[in-house]
């Protein structure tokens, strides 16, 4: 009797995980996080974002429509003062300046990071795994670390 309990009880586990793992994904794939004040940031709504980062600790963090992430981007504004130690470099931390605008239907590859102050201009495109840190000019492709001009955007 008691195997028969067992049996069932792994078999009601394996139901159940199977039905909640494609939920589960979903919602670690498509939800995004804010490290600071949500009230600084400002997401449109025809805008995607997966599941990026964005620490708005530092700075406003704009993404307007139709600008759009893979997964795992972060957003920084956030910074330390590398001539500082101990303590005081982890504390003293600017509260704004370096803002952050993703202009209209901007594209930013998974596991970028874009660090502010910078603006990513309308239809610019940033690599995957790329690293931001000045402002990307529309109709470009930049990609690499830090983030390079790779080529201008052609409409056809």
């Amino acid at each position: 009797m008691h195997r028969l309990i067992d049996l069932m009880k792994r078999r009601l586990k394996v139901i159940i995980l199977r039905l909640l793992k494609p939920v589960f994904d979903e919602l670690s794939l498509t939800t995004f996080r804010v490290y600071g004040s949500e009230k600084r940031l400002n997401v449109d709504s025809k805008a995607k974002v997966a599941n990026s980062l964005f620490n708005t600790f530092s700075g406003n963090i704009r993404i307007d429509e139709y600008a759009f992430t893979g997964h795992n981007v972060s957003f920084l504004t956030g910074s330390h003062d590398y001539h500082l130690f101990d303590e005081e470099r982890m504390i003293d931390i600017p509260l704004e300046g370096n803002d952050i605008h993703v202009k209209k239907g901007a594209w930013i590859g998974s596991n970028s990071t874009i660090i502010g102050p910078c603006i990513i201009y309308e239809n610019a495109v940033v690599a995957a795994g790329s690293v931001v840190i000045n402002d990307v000019e529309k109709n470009t492709i930049v990609g690499g670390c830090p983030a390079k001009f790779i080529k201008i955007i052609d409409r056809c």
